[in-house]
């Protein structure tokens, strides 16, 4: 079995030389490692020159003509490995990286020994941001690593997973289902990717005894109906793409009420905790317009 991992980079080049770093120290290293560089402006290239990281054979690095976005990279990266033929691909974002060095031989371990059974395989290292806090959670209420514990059965954590952070994807799941939509351009395309994951009869699982590093997700608490709720707000372009790429999601999946209790909530959000409320609630509600209407691409501009 062949394996590569793909990097997603946007002009975090600190960041993304600690993940590189991190990927040749492992115990099992893959045998290539896609840098997409969604054309950064930081002297991304310089840097990886400096560091020597372009000499090494492991290495291939390619520069976008224009920034295509999380969603394009990650199409671009993957859409590249599985054409060079490789059995296992896993997927990363720059400021994301292993946790130790065995992270990778673990994940790889435990899709050779799930292969036989169903070669259609969406498998993800476990996602911590501290020693017990998980960077953004599991389904399930999975919010540390002493619950996960708890949970998972021969260190698997079924059904839920955190992509793109140490996600491992084989290349049947890849011919079923095909890449990431690179028109979602940011947001929403790891969760559309998992989503057709399950539709598609995939076995999908956290591996919990594989680790990945991702700093924690801010989250921000806000009440509606006397309930606690939590989520996050950014900058007002972002919460467009996030409110037109779930809304399209959820829409062609028929499930409206989910995404309208989404962009009700990210506008709860926005007029509580966002400095720039009014031109963030009307990007929410375009994004919702949008994502009805099924306009994708990078319809609004950073």
């Amino acid at each position: 079995m062949k394996t590569a991992g793909v990097v997603v980079t946007y002009n975090r080049k600190e960041e993304l030389v600690k993940n590189i770093r991190a990927i040749l120290s492992q115990s099992y290293v893959v045998d290539r490692y896609y840098i997409i560089d969604n054309h950064s402006s930081d002297n991304t290239e310089q840097l990886l020159e400096e560091e020597g990281i372009l000499d090494n054979q492991v290495i291939k690095y390619v520069y976008l003509k224009e920034n295509i976005g999380g969603s394009g990279g990650f199409y671009t990266g993957l859409k590249m490995a599985y054409e060079d033929g490789y059995n296992f691909i896993c997927l990363m974002d720059d400021d994301g990286r292993p946790a130790d060095e065995k992270m990778m031989e673990i994940l790889v371990k435990r899709a050779e020994e799930l292969y036989s059974a169903n070669k259609l395989l969406l498998l993800n290292s476990l996602v911590c941001g501290s020693d017990d806090i998980l960077s953004f959670g599991l389904n399930g209420g999975i919010k540390t690593k002493q619950i996960a514990a708890e949970r998972e059965r021969d260190n698997l954590i079924v059904g839920t997973i955190n992509p793109f952070n140490g996600t491992l994807v084989s290349k049947e799941l890849v011919e079923k289902i095909g890449y990431p939509n690179k028109d979602f351009f940011i947001k929403g395309d790891e969760q559309d990717y998992y989503y057709r994951a399950l539709k598609a009869n995939a076995f999908v699982a956290t591996v919990f005894d594989s680790n990945y590093y991702h700093p924690v997700l801010e989250r921000k608490y806000f009440k509606i109906l006397g309930k606690t709720k939590k989520g996050s707000t950014e900058a007002p372009w972002k919460e467009y793409y996030r409110a037109r790429n779930f809304t399209y999601m959820f829409k062609r999946d028929g499930e409206p009420m989910k995404y309208v209790r989404q962009n009700i909530r990210q506008i709860l959000i926005a007029i509580k905790y966002n400095p720039k409320k009014v031109q963030t609630i009307k990007m929410i509600l375009k994004g919702w317009k949008d994502g009805v209407s099924g306009k994708l691409g990078p319809t609004v501009k950073p």
